[in-house]
C-alpha cells in the first residue's frame, strides 16, 4: 500500500493577528507607493492605476519593483514605502507564488501602518485568501481582476485598471472623478 502525506498550505492559525489600517476616505494629496512584483505588465498596470489615482487628487507616487517574482520584497524597500507613502498598491497576483509573496508584503506594510490594497487575479483569489489567513489578516480586503493577466495589451490593461480603481473607491468610500 502506498502512502501519501498531504500537507495544509494554511500551516494552521496564524501565530499573530494583524490589524488592517483604516483605508483613506479620499485620495486627495496623498502620497501613493506601487510596489511593482516584477509580473509581466504588473508595472504598465500600476502606472494606468497611478494615472487614476492622480485623477482623484494623489498628490504624488513611489515606485519600487521587486527583484524577483516568487520572493518577499526587501525590508528595506517596505521600510522605504512605509516612510514615504500615505498608502501603497502593491500586486499583481496572477500566479500562486507571486500571489502569495505579494499578500505578504501587503500584510507588512500593514502592520508598519500603511493601508495597503493588493492587487491578484480571479483566478488566484483562493491561493491569496490562504495566504491572508496564514498571515494574520483573514479578512483582507483584496483588489479581484479578471484573469489572465500578463499576456494582455494596453488596452485590455486600461480596463483591469478601471476594474481595480472601482473597488479602491468601494473600499474607501472615496468619491471618484471619472
Amino acid at each position: 500500500m502506498t502512502s501519501f502525506v498531504v500537507l495544509d498550505p494554511t500551516n494552521g492559525q496564524a501565530e499573530r493577528r494583524t490589524d488592517l489600517v483604516a483605508r483613506p476616505s479620499s485620495f486627495h494629496g496623498l502620497v501613493v507607493g506601487y510596489l511593482d512584483n516584477a509580473k509581466p505588465n504588473s508595472d504598465q498596470f500600476l502606472d494606468l492605476l497611478a494615472e487614476r489615482l492622480a485623477g482623484d487628487g494623489a498628490r504624488s507616487a513611489v515606485r519600487m519593483r521587486k527583484k524577483h517574482i516568487g520572493r518577499l520584497a526587501e525590508p528595506s524597500q517596505l521600510d522605504d514605502l512605509a516612510a514615504r507613502c500615505d498608502v501603497v498598491v502593491t500586486g499583481v497576483g496572477d500566479c500562486a507564488g507571486c500571489c502569495s509573496c505579494s499578500v505578504q508584503d501587503a500584510i507588512a506594510l500593514e502592520r508598519r501602518g500603511v493601508p495597503t490594497f493588493m492587487v491578484c487575479t480571479a483566478e488566484l483569489l483562493t491561493t491569496a485568501v490562504i495566504a491572508a489567513t496564514t498571515g494574520g489578516a483573514p479578512d483582507y480586503p483584496f483588489i479581484v481582476i479578471d484573469h489572465p493577466f500578463g499576456s494582455l495589451d494596453l488596452d485590455a490593461l486600461g480596463v483591469r485598471a478601471d476594474e481595480a480603481h472601482r473597488q479602491i473607491h468601494k473600499q474607501t468610500g472615496a468619491q471618484r472623478t471619472d
